[in-house]
């Protein structure tokens, strides 16, 4: 008994130990990528795994076998060690951003992948070159009194795979919370698609205005809000700031596109930057990505990278911004905020930033998990600043004559300047909430 105790001591550290190294260490390959997602936002259950073979060491450890005993203690405590970073930074984090944890829904968290919730309902919302696009329509299970914010959401997947309904319960979930949900459908194929990826973004904004009033929803056209996903993150920023962009029109005959906010998850925000600071290949090849995307490298396609990057693009007109990325994004760098954020700031457009210390690409898809939980709060903060409240931010901001952030330790002071990072805690790794609450000057 004691020695199947002592082997099944030693397996279990092994398998946490893998697990946990997934959390610090590079992947090898963008499988163990997408391993390291579950292991970063289900560590509890690495914690477990180790604590679980410490506890069988000790009970099978005999003279004989005390090295593999201890060995197996040693590399079980490791990696409970290792995967209770997380876990503590995720819960630091939440105090911050003053978010109350559904430590039961954590357990319970499962993979949002296409299609755990089947939608309401799909309409059609514009035929391009002889195909049929449709909008997933995701309404609030009680019809709401008064005209509701609509959500237009923008998938990822390298801009040359992945659908709408990628993340259905996320969508289901904001549907759940009052809003309508539009999960727009748009051509991965035939590549270079920027032009039809960005033009069908605009037409689907351009129909949900024109359709705002129908027998099964009633939205507030001023209040629309792209929200996207890595390479749907991108074409939401960048089909937010050129609204009446000849040079990005709309597939079809859409009207008016601008919208009043937008959402983007580990978006890349600088084309040109982001080509010529790549991800590792093996883990995924962003580069190759880009030049499907655009059409070939930044040499032989003009402006081209410039005129697609969100950070080129930036006005003092660019709607209220949200940015959110994992602090181990091992696909699109973290840089990418940074970047965008200093534009936004240099044009005092209202923005925030949320970094998650330890969350990797794609951390949101472990619905209800620590990270995807403090990201639904902030969301949710973010789309209640209707326009009027942003309005009267920007005049307050202005009569003070400094922009207020708040720190990682809770205290306030003057907006970070538009050419300073805001770095993570050297003690932490968390990286505070970076925010700029209004347009100085802006009557």
């Amino acid at each position: 008994m004691s020695r199947a105790a002592l082997v099944l001591a030693i397996l279990l550290a092994l398998v946490a130990a893998a697990a946990a190294a997934l959390i610090v260490l590079p992947a090898p390959s963008k499988l163990f990528a997408f391993l390291a997602i579950a292991a970063g936002e289900r560590s509890v259950f690495i914690i477990g795994a180790g604590a679980a073979a410490v506890v069988l060491a000790l009970l099978g450890m005999q003279p004989g076998t005390r090295f593999w005993g201890v060995l197996a203690i040693l590399v079980g405590l490791g990696a409970v060690v290792v995967a209770l970073v997380p876990l503590a930074q995720g819960l630091r984090l939440a105090s911050e951003q003053r978010v109350d944890l559904d430590f039961s829904r954590y357990l319970r968290a499962r993979i949002d992948t296409e299609g755990p919730v089947r939608t309401g309902k799909t309409v059609t919302y514009a035929t391009v070159d002889g195909r049929a696009l449709g909008l997933d329509v995701y309404l609030p299970r009680v019809a709401p009194a008064q005209p509701t914010r609509a959500i237009v959401v923008a998938h990822g997947g390298g801009w040359s795979s992945g659908d709408k309904g990628d993340a259905s319960l996320a969508s289901q979930w904001l549907a759940d919370h009052g809003f309508t949900v539009f999960d727009v459908e748009y051509r991965t194929a035939p590549q270079p698609n920027w032009k039809t990826a960005t033009g069908e973004m605009k037409c689907a904004i351009g129909w949900i205005k024109q359709h705002a009033v129908t027998p099964d929803w009633n939205i507030d056209p001023r209040k629309i809000t792209l929200l996207g996903r890595s390479a749907g993150g991108h074409l939401a920023l960048l089909a937010a700031y050129t609204p009446a962009d000849a040079r990005l029109p709309a597939s079809c005959d859409a009207g008016d596109t601008s919208v009043e906010s937008v959402v983007a998850f580990y978006a890349p925000t600088d084309l040109v930057w982001g080509y010529a600071h790549p991800a590792r290949e093996r883990v995924y090849d962003s580069s190759e990505r880009l030049r499907r995307f655009v059409g070939g490298p930044p040499e032989s396609t003009g402006d081209l990278y410039r005129i697609l990057s969100p950070t080129e693009r930036v006005t003092a007109h660019a709607p209220r911004t949200l940015l959110i990325h994992g602090g181990r994004d091992q696909f699109i760098g973290r840089q990418h905020v940074d970047l965008l954020a200093d534009k936004l700031q240099a044009a005092a457009v209202p923005y925030e930033t949320l970094i998650i210390p330890y969350a990797q690409h794609g951390f949101d898809f472990v619905f209800g998990g620590l990270s995807g939980q403090i990201a639904e709060a902030v969301i949710l903060r973010f789309l209640d600043k209707s326009p009027e409240a942003a309005a009267t931010a920007s005049t307050a901001a202005s009569d003070s004559d400094a922009v207020r952030t708040e720190t990682a330790d809770g205290s306030t002071g003057a907006a970070p300047d538009a050419n300073t990072s805001v770095a993570p805690d050297a003690s932490t790794g968390v990286a505070p909430t970076r925010t700029n609450s209004g347009r100085p000057g802006e009557k």
